[in-house]
């Protein structure tokens, strides 16, 4: 099975759907459980089905690159159930 290529807003509808997709250069991507930034997992999917991005922003202390912060993060958001600071997520066994 081909893996769908579209925009960033494309990749982060798909990881709603649980559907596989990348973006057309390739640094964006969703098997539709796991949302990567390059090669980084910044979603998934909680046992119970919930959307969970992890804010690797500078405001988090957690910064990444400015193309995960200003293209990969807002239209993940816009899709997600829940915003975690990724240091809160490292140190928690919650299932969210």
């Amino acid at each position: 099975m081909t893996i769908k290529r579209t925009t960033n807003g494309g990749v982060a509808e798909s990881w709603a759907k649980n559907e596989k997709a990348r973006s057309n250069n390739g640094n964006f991507s969703t098997d539709g459980d796991i949302l990567y930034s390059y090669n980084t997992m910044i979603g998934f999917t909680s046992e119970e089905g919930r959307k969970v991005v992890l804010d690797y922003t500078a405001g988090t202390g957690n910064f990444l690159s400015m193309t995960t912060s200003t293209k990969h993060l807002p239209p993940a958001k816009g899709v997600c159930n829940v915003v975690l600071n990724p240091t809160h997520f490292q140190n928690t066994d919650k299932n969210f």
